[in-house]
């Protein structure tokens, strides 16, 4: 309810709602109904909470109106590994994509094809590149029109540039959170060349905010224009990264 009134008092035209633990589908019809200008989009982040790789989750996700599917994210076993910077076992209860022969779990591609269907948006959640690329391309096998790589700069599961093109040719969007760069896990100057390599058509901003210690993410998306725009990026340039894409996205 606070974040809406802020949205309206600054002109943003919405905001998508994401929770590492539950769905955020029922919050959004709420705020709907109380802020009927603004567009709120929830959905759903397949984590251990809500079952996991659940795809009788996302449908019912879906039939509250969920918009978004994120692919595991604190539970996500890859992002625990980096963050850690040890081996972890399978075992341990963190979550990925791949069997053992390197391919897709069934679940995997039912939640994919549920996607489909509903016409959701899917997110690589934290998954690291590797397993992002396959679900990526297996997505638009499926016929998922709309898709994002989450923030792709974050060094727990960083694209590099080639990949990022890569997943840009399955028909994904780049994500690019000002998080990163205000808890100083990568500079503004090295996400630069991460946009100019795929172009601003298919890149979106967004600030990743909503801890207790961070900003509001109203003012975290000011924050992040202005040093974007001193890295010489045009109004124009911006207003594509969080007005243009982000609308077709969401349409």
């Amino acid at each position: 309810m606070e974040m809406a009134v802020r949205c309206m008092a600054a002109g943003m035209a919405g905001m998508v709602i994401k929770n590492h633990w539950f769905e955020t589908a029922s919050r959004a019809s709420l705020l709907k109904l109380s802020f009927p200008r603004l567009s709120v989009a929830g959905g759903i982040t397949l984590n251990r909470s809500v079952g996991g790789l659940n795809p009788f989750g996302v449908e019912k996700c879906a039939e509250m109106g969920g918009k978004f599917v994120w692919m595991p994210t604190l539970d996500s076993l890859s992002y625990q590994q980096a963050k850690s910077n040890v081996a972890i076992s399978p075992s341990s209860g963190y979550l990925t994509l791949l069997q053992e022969d390197g391919t897709l779990k069934r679940e995997v591609h039912e939640i994919l094809e549920v996607a489909a269907q509903r016409n959701m948006v899917v997110a690589t959640g934290h998954v690291g590149a590797s397993e992002g690329l396959i679900l990526l391309q297996a997505a638009k096998e499926h016929g998922v029109k709309r898709a994002i790589v989450t923030h792709a700069d974050n060094p727990a599961d960083l694209y590099t540039e080639e990949q990022q093109r890569k997943c840009v040719s399955f028909g994904a969007f780049i994500e690019h959170s000002y998080f990163t760069v205000h808890r100083k896990k990568v500079t503004v100057e090295e996400i630069v060349p991460q946009i100019r390599a795929v172009g601003i058509e298919h890149v979106v901003l967004s600030t990743d905010f909503g801890q207790k210690d961070s900003p509001f993410p109203d003012e975290g998306m000011v924050e992040y224009l202005t040093l974007l725009h001193e890295q010489g990026f045009s109004t124009s340039e911006l207003e594509t990264m969080i007005r243009v894409n982000p609308k077709a996205i969401l349409s």
